[in-house]
């Protein structure tokens, strides 16, 4: 049995969430349009998520001021996470837009799809930052209270560019 969740168990547990939703019934072309943009924006997020992994360490950057002082190494590493959702959810959601635009497809029928991934990514981010934060913290058993204070904002800070995104499309 596997200890951490993958972006597939992300994924998947992302559109559990969706069916109840009442999402529009597709017409079969809708249907395989949708099934290639999923297809598609999923290989896009297994590269985002293998570039991520491959990145061996979080360091605070050196352009910070002399007066600056250096942030804790959890809460730097948070802000390190925050800044790649910054870059890559804006990046996963114009593949999204092109994948439709590739297709004359309106992005709003097809909005689920995305947001399926995005949800997903940012749940990723936030296991990786609880994972990181067991590290940081000393304790093998639980994250500390100012740990999970510097997650909770992680988490709201992510899941506000994740809409703000997502309201660009419609």
């Amino acid at each position: 049995m596997r200890d951490q969740a993958t972006i597939i168990d992300f994924l998947g547990a992302s559109l559990r969430g969706l069916e109840p939703s009442g999402r529009a019934v597709l017409t079969p072309a809708q249907q395989k349009a949708a099934d290639d943009i999923a297809a598609e924006l999923d290989t896009a997020l297994d590269k985002m998520v293998r570039e991520l992994e491959s990145v061996a360490s979080c360091q605070q950057e050196e352009d910070m001021g002399a007066d600056d002082e250096p942030l804790p190494p959890f809460e730097a590493f948070c802000m390190g996470l925050k800044r790649i959702g910054d870059s890559l959810l804006p990046h996963l959601m114009d593949e999204f837009r092109g994948l439709c635009a590739a297709r004359k497809l309106p992005t709003a029928p097809f909005v689920w799809i995305i947001r399926a991934r995005a949800d997903a990514f940012v749940a990723y981010l936030l296991q990786v930052a609880q994972v990181h934060g067991l590290a940081f913290d000393g304790s093998p058993s639980r994250v500390g209270k100012n740990e999970q204070i510097v997650l909770a904002h992680l988490g709201a800070d992510l899941r506000v560019l994740m809409q703000r995104e997502l309201d660009r499309l419609l």
